[in-house]
């Protein structure tokens, strides 16, 4: 039995979506991770200086989070350009849901 023939062929729309899917969560995860390091890190004269986690300051982990957040709302943007039709079909859903239930008037 040849194993080449019986694998099936990955669904490159399906990859592309699972893969951005993924990036999603860890870079969101990791700019709240920031986030909160940042906000919880002690503040005042000389604070930046100090070493804050895995040896690097707080100004050092402020430029990582901005880095995280560049990346995280960058693949927002490619998870909505590649989700578009799935998006409007299901906001097109709601609508109607609620035009029928009259919840919208």
């Amino acid at each position: 039995r040849d194993t080449m023939k019986s694998r099936r062929l990955a669904n490159p729309k399906g990859y592309v979506r699972a893969v951005v899917a993924i990036a999603l969560l860890v870079s969101w995860s990791l700019a709240v991770f920031t986030g909160f390091l940042l906000w919880f890190a002690p503040t005042g004269p000389r604070t930046g200086r100090l070493p804050l986690l895995l040896a690097l300051t707080r100004h050092q982990w402020g430029d990582i989070h901005f880095i995280t957040s560049v990346i995280a709302f960058n693949v927002t943007i490619i998870h909505l350009v590649v989700d578009w039709r799935a998006l409007r079909a299901v906001i097109g859903y709601l609508v109607i849901v609620h035009r029928q239930n009259n919840l919208l008037e």
